[in-house]
């Protein structure tokens, strides 16, 4: 009987695994979808579009969605608590820990 159980146990935690698995994958497109979070990790100025016109600043420390990001991955847009629109990324915001890349735009 106890090898029945462990095995029964075993089938169970195996089928757990691969569904969390399937649902990782769906959580992560959800997330792509909704944006990816991120946040400020200095000082920075949100520009109306990539070398363009002074909208608002964000904060370090302070949580931002992330949009997507140009094909060479210099420039993110974003929303912030002030305002939306673009930064220049290296350096100046982080992805959450383990979220995937944003999208280009």
């Amino acid at each position: 009987m106890r090898k029945f159980a462990a095995k029964v146990a075993l089938a169970g935690l195996t089928a757990a695994f691969l569904g969390g698995t399937v649902l990782s994958a769906q959580a992560q497109a959800d997330q792509v979808a909704a944006g990816v979070p991120g946040r400020f990790i200095a000082d920075a100025d949100i520009l109306a579009a990539p070398d363009g016109a002074f909208v608002g600043k964000g904060w370090n420390g302070q949580p931002v969605t992330i949009n997507c990001q140009t094909p060479d991955g210099n420039w993110w847009n974003l929303n912030a608590p002030e305002a939306a629109g673009w930064v220049w990324q290296p350096g100046q915001v982080l992805r959450e820990w383990a979220t995937p890349e944003p999208p280009n735009c």
